[in-house]
């Protein structure tokens, strides 16, 4: 769609547009007010509203945004948008839409210019490897000269800043904001993650996509979604829908054929796909693929040529992700020595088989995996590495609060995987930690046995105490892996936010 940002007042950061701009793409059932007032700012939480601004009123899980109209009638609201049509929006506009969430992201982009169009975007969605992903298309774009974003669940950061984040995907107003600021500070180009829930809650409606990647699928997110149907095709919203029809017209999806939902998801595409993997038939895969303690050297397999590549992440898994950034990179036709320099001069992702440094001769890895996939995945690239006479030692748990049935299959993955499992908690939230435990367990104890001193599996709670025992069992030659939190630095009990980083404690710990 075509952006009003040239038509805009711009007064450093702060735009001003007229509104009947910005809701000229916006399914209107009826207006009550002018539509020639002056908007300054959208904002989908009252306090957020400013003098001028245009206050969306979503309705979501837990609250509804037509209780905080008057809030943001006070704060200055110049215009509501809502889907009630019987909303008191005193002297304001009032827009009445059928879907608030969609019109937010139309008024949005319109307000902030459609900043998509101006750089390069890419999207990546998948159950595993979102993250990484991401990172090493930065580092690649880097390579290339460009001066790229990175929106995702670790952080938002661009241009020397680095933002907190709140959720994986931004809310739309938030996205297209941010995407605005990015342009005014010289940045080309942006690897984003698009989660199942942002595109279910069309965050990422009227963003101009150039690629979007597909990773693989595995069941997560079971408490929102009602099955593994449901999740799949929230996904290929991003390739049969948004690729299509708000995506640029030389816009390509990138898609693990590996995975057997990838391969459905090529049939749900209307745009070009490039197929990555590691069997036969592939766009781009790779060949003398190797793996070791000090990373992965493989022959990467192109439609503009072949290339010899290195990298410092371990594991198939990794490999994987290379490939899925790989094919990306060669669809935005970025050289093959910027895509080969960029993937070696990536040396660590925060939380995903991140190595703790100590001097017991352990191998100590921190690692994200919170599903049974990527638990079991992060195991066996573990157990893959250890040396003879070596032992697997995992410490694990399950958020509350969310998917139950994913617990007991997580159970399984470290029971059967691991010398020694040690269950815990981990963000328990308002769940009782023992119950989210006593789910676990089945898993646990059908592929373990109890401790015996030497092998099997344990339960302690405390998360600090269990990542202390496993260090006190860890001796020389073994490797230690910490799951479930990766790069995070607090524990949610209860509806209190503590600080705890795995990464740290590991360390504090292994230096004693």
């Amino acid at each position: 769609m075509q952006g009003g940002f040239q038509t805009a007042h711009v007064i450093g950061r702060i735009y001003i547009m007229i509104l009947k701009d910005i809701i000229s793409g916006v399914n209107v059932i009826s207006t009550t007010g002018s539509r020639d007032v002056e908007i300054k700012g959208v904002a989908y939480s009252s306090s957020d509203v400013s003098e001028g601004f245009c206050f969306v009123a979503l309705r979501g899980a837990n609250t509804d945004g037509n209780k905080f109209v008057s809030d943001a009638l006070a704060r200055g609201a110049a215009a509501v948008v809502t889907e009630r049509a019987d909303c008191n929006c005193g002297n304001a506009v009032k827009i009445v839409v059928s879907d608030a969430r969609e019109a937010m992201a139309r008024i949005s982009c319109s307000f902030y210019g459609n900043p998509s169009s101006e750089m390069k975007l890419v999207g990546v969605t998948g159950t595993n490897g979102k993250t990484t992903t991401t990172y090493l298309l930065e580092s690649i774009f880097l390579s290339n000269g460009m001066n790229p974003g990175v929106i995702g669940s670790i952080e938002y950061r661009y241009g020397g800043s680095r933002f907190e984040a709140r959720h994986t995907t931004p809310e739309s107003a938030d996205l297209q904001k941010m995407l605005r600021d990015m342009r005014m500070i010289g940045i080309n180009a942006c690897a984003m993650e698009v989660s199942s829930h942002a595109l279910s809650q069309k965050r990422a409606e009227c963003t101009g996509f150039d690629a979007a990647v597909f990773t693989n699928l595995t069941p997560e997110h079971l408490d929102y979604h009602k099955g593994i149907e449901e999740y799949f095709e929230a996904k290929a919203v991003l390739f049969a829908r948004l690729l299509e029809t708000e995506g640029k017209k030389s816009a390509f999806a990138a898609i693990n054929c590996d995975d057997e939902y990838g391969r459905r998801m090529v049939k749900k595409c209307a745009t070009p796909v490039l197929k990555y993997g590691m069997g036969s038939g592939m766009d781009i895969t790779c060949d003398k693929l190797k793996f070791n303690s000090d990373g992965i050297e493989m022959k990467v397999i192109t439609p503009q040529g072949n290339f010899d590549c290195r990298s410092r992440l371990c594991g198939r898994f990794n490999a994987e992700n290379i490939l899925a950034a790989v094919s990306a990179a060669s669809g935005l036709e970025i050289d093959l020595s910027a895509i080969a320099a960029g993937v070696e001069s990536l040396s660590t992702v925060p939380g995903r088989f991140e190595n703790v440094p100590n001097r017991r001769g352990i191998l100590a890895i921190v690692d994200y995996a919170h599903t049974p996939d990527a638990l079991e995945n992060v195991l066996k690239n573990a157990r893959a590495m250890l040396r003879e006479g070596g032992r697997l030692i995992s410490v694990f748990g399950c958020g509350g609060d969310r998917d139950y049935k994913k617990r007991p299959m997580m159970g399984k993955a470290a029971g059967s995987l691991s010398d020694v499992a040690i269950v815990t908690s981990d963000n328990p939230r308002t769940e009782n930690p023992e119950k989210i435990i006593e789910d676990i367990l089945p898993g646990l104890s059908s592929s373990a046995s109890e401790f015996s001193g030497e092998n099997g599996y344990l339960i302690i709670e405390d998360r600090r105490e269990a990542i202390a025992k496993a260090a006190a069992i860890a001796r020389s030659g073994d490797i230690l892996v910490v799951a479930g939190k990766g790069h995070e630095d607090y524990q949610i009990i209860g509806d209190q936010k503590r600080h705890f980083d795995d990464r740290e404690v590991l360390e504090e710990i292994l230096s004693i």
